[in-house]
């Protein structure tokens, strides 16, 4: 059991101990003044003989009558009080005791041990009591018809159990907390150690913000797999897409110092696969600088429509060479708050490898459409090319993975994940679909700059 655990227990128990010896020495107090109180008042038979032979006294004889008997009464003593709490034979009284009693009998004016009598325009309240402490602890009963306390008596064994039902909660309540964060720590020990498949699996009956706790953690969990095993991936795929270059490199030394006369063109082929290596090798850097996110700053507000413009009219003009056009429909002006040159990185990724899979003679469709009641700008880009299988819409957007039907099409498959970077980090979404009648859309979905939105 952990540090927590005893701070949990010692804490509470703590806590419901001060209470209950709080709780008992106040029902002892309460209980002592009541028994010093109460304890003499006699209510047994002797009591009731005594009170009845006082109010007969009182009615047949007079105050002097019952004067003389309060006086020379041997054993016990008995008791008549006014209405304004004065004693016959000015004996002192308990004013507290005086009222309890006057309760007493109004509840039951028939019982003889309390009586009042009326003479000479006053109401008399008789009782007997025991002159000896000792016998009126014998005798004595509460004033609700039960023994009075024992006078000096302390409730321990009471207050004994109480205190060991409070230490019993206290263990329950210390280990109901403290289980779930020793489970929390041996699954961070775990992902520490590399077993990053670790989780709790929080019970939905806890419902409280330990188990919100474990329900982020194993959310952080997964998100670390997701990412460890995506590096791996991405690191398989690099070694694996330089291979072949770098094979062909070596292919092509070894060409040239076989045939010195044609080391001309094995230098051609050097450069180019040299080329090709180095614009790879600047694409991986910028996917791996996106996924650290230090892509750049995202304070700069862009003009979506003027930004994908420029795109198109770079991609025209490339495309031309090919028989291949590209097209744009926009209206108004939607601003997006983000990075400039990461958003025209994105949106020309996405051009261009639509110009390069659309059919020679046939147009590339660019279209942003402005959304100011859902606070987006929409911006689709579709080909007439073979489009992609359903299964892999989601995995074009991987590194180095291409559609099944592109294989023989130049590049390395880094574009469409750059660009779904991008769109992430700027708090957006990308996604791609089969368009009716052949071809591939990829849509950009971006969220409008505060207050922005309106035609300018």
């Amino acid at each position: 059991m952990g540090r927590l655990f005893w701070k949990f227990f010692f804490a509470t128990w703590l806590v419901q101990a001060l209470a209950v010896l709080a709780i008992s020495t106040g029902i002892w107090f309460k209980d002592r003044n009541a028994a010093h109180r109460s304890a003499r008042v006699d209510f047994g038979p002797p009591g009731v003989f005594a009170v009845d032979a006082a109010a007969q006294t009182l009615r047949f004889g007079g105050l002097p009558a019952l004067r003389a008997l309060l006086t020379q009464h041997d054993g016990m003593q008995l008791y008549a009080v006014d209405a304004g709490g004065h004693e016959l034979l000015g004996r002192p009284t308990d004013a507290a005791l005086l009222q309890e009693l006057r309760q007493l009998h109004a509840r039951d004016p028939a019982a003889h041990a309390l009586q009042t009598v009326k003479a000479e325009g006053n109401d008399w309240l008789l009782f007997a009591a025991r002159s000896e402490q000792r016998g009126a602890r014998k005798r004595g009963y509460g004033l609700g018809g039960h023994r009075a306390p024992r006078d000096g008596y302390f409730p321990l064994m009471p207050m004994l159990l109480a205190m060991l039902g409070s230490l019993v909660s206290a263990a329950l309540l210390a280990w109901h907390f403290a289980k779930p964060i020793r489970k929390l720590r041996a699954a961070f020990d775990a992902v520490a150690a590399g077993k990053l498949d670790t989780r709790i699996g929080a019970p939905a009956k806890r419902g409280d913000e330990l188990t919100d706790l474990s329900r982020d953690f194993d959310r952080m969990a997964q998100r670390l797999e997701d990412e460890h095993a995506a590096q791996r991936r991405l690191l398989h795929d690099v070694s694996h897409e330089m291979r072949s270059p770098l094979a062909r490199l070596q292919a092509a030394i070894g060409l040239a110092r076989q045939r010195p006369d044609r080391v001309g063109t094995w230098l051609d082929r050097i450069e180019r696969e040299s080329t090709r290596m180095d614009a790879m090798i600047g694409e991986v850097l910028a996917l791996a600088r996106l996924d650290a996110g230090v892509g750049g700053a995202l304070a700069d507000e862009v003009v979506i429509e003027e930004l994908v413009a420029q795109v198109v009219d770079d991609a025209r003009f490339e495309a031309q060479a090919s028989g291949k056009s590209v097209s744009l429909s926009a209206t108004g002006a939607s601003v997006v708050r983000g990075g400039a040159e990461m958003l025209h990185s994105a949106i020309e990724n996405v051009v261009r490898n639509a110009v390069k899979h659309t059919e020679d003679g046939t147009a590339v469709t660019a279209s942003v459409t402005l959304d100011a009641r859902a606070g987006q700008v929409r911006i689709a880009v579709c080909d007439h090319g073979p489009g992609v299988p359903d299964a892999e819409l989601e995995l074009i957007f991987r590194p180095f993975q291409r559609g099944s039907q592109n294989t023989g099409l130049p590049g390395h498959g880094l574009g469409l994940a750059i660009a779904q970077r991008v769109v992430r980090s700027h708090g957006g979404q990308i996604r791609a679909r089969n368009r009716d009648g052949g071809g591939l859309c990829v849509e950009i979905v971006l969220p409008l700059a505060p207050g922005s939105g309106a035609p300018r």
